[in-house]
């Protein structure tokens, strides 16, 4: 039997190693935004509603049921943060900083990875404006906005200063992102009936939120 000659063999498993993907490169970050589905020790579901950055750091807008400060928030079971904004009395909404950058990338399209709607700013619509609304339960619902600066009392407290729209949701859904065209509006805090028989649906706008952080809503498809 002839032996391969040493620099040939050399040749053959550079080659070879070249072809075959690296574990870092097979696991590349996944998709992380409003619509991600989000859990936290005290809740088992939740929709993200928005991705937001700060310089360098980027956050989670997510709903005020979705955890408390302190709490860590996984996706998928994976960790994604820690929320590291969320006021009492609650005012509809905590912040989650995305401490997790190996096995998430942050997107501003919603849903994450699929591009249907990427957002392209935050302009505030008006009375009678078509929305759409992103749940993990209930995917895409569309409607109009009925009313601005609504006062609704819920369990956890009173929210003021909330947009009412006629957009179905039902549990799970809670913290979405409701989209006007490719403007973000705001995320979803409560409602009632469900999407079998029509219902109507709260939410708090986003600009009030990232006013309040010190946030800027994420654009495009990739940060």
């Amino acid at each position: 039997m002839t032996l391969p000659r040493f620099g040939a063999l050399l040749g053959f498993l550079l080659i070879f190693s070249l072809a075959v993907p690296s574990a870092a490169q097979a696991a590349a970050p996944a998709p992380l935004g409003g619509g991600s589905v989000l859990q936290s020790g005290s809740v088992s579901r939740c929709t993200a509603g928005f991705a937001a950055v700060s310089g360098n750091v980027g956050y989670l807008i997510a709903s005020s049921a979705c955890g408390k400060q302190g709490d860590t928030i996984r996706s998928a079971g994976r960790v994604v943060g820690v929320v590291s904004s969320a006021p009492f009395p609650p005012t509809g909404a905590i912040v989650i900083r995305v401490t997790n950058t190996t096995d998430w990338r942050l997107v501003g399209s919603i849903p994450p990875g699929d591009n249907r709607v990427v957002v392209s700013g935050a302009v505030e619509a008006p009375v009678g404006a078509s929305v759409c609304r992103y749940g993990a339960t209930t995917g895409w619902r569309c409607g109009v906005i009925q009313g601005k600066n609504h006062t609704i009392t819920f369990p956890e407290g009173t929210l003021r200063g909330l947009t009412r729209t006629n957009v179905c949701a039902e549990p799970g859904d809670i913290g979405g992102p409701f989209v006007s065209g490719t403007q973000a509006q705001g995320i979803l805090v409560g409602g009632s009936g469900n999407c079998t028989s029509g219902g109507t649906s709260y939410f708090l706008p986003v600009n009030r939120v990232l006013s309040a952080y010190g946030l800027t809503i994420l654009t495009g498809t990739s940060r």
